[in-house]
């Protein structure tokens, strides 16, 4: 194989890795789970915000390839009580 069709077939094998290590991250969160146990698990989110007993954890994943897409943790009284990207558990957001 050409050298540079090697290098654009490991690059993309990568980019395709990067993928699913992000969805295997959100994989691993449960309903439940405390805000340490969702850094342990998933690492620390690229901001926080809170109000009240809600606490909103937001995280910058590789989506596809190259793109990153948006995942919120959002936390009730300290425990997970939904996660996803926007629209997917109706927080408006």
């Amino acid at each position: 194989m050409h050298p540079t069709r090697l290098l654009l077939v490991l690059l993309a094998a990568a980019l395709m890795l990067g993928c699913a290590a992000s969805a295997k991250k959100m994989n691993q969160l449960q309903l439940g789970m405390t805000e340490k146990e969702v850094v342990t698990a998933i690492g620390e989110p690229g901001s926080t915000s809170s109000k009240g007993d809600e606490v909103l954890l937001k995280y910058r994943l590789r989506a596809s390839g190259l793109w990153k897409a948006t995942y919120y943790v959002r936390l009730q009284n300290g425990k997970v009580d939904a996660f996803g990207q926007v629209g997917d558990f109706g927080l408006g957001y």
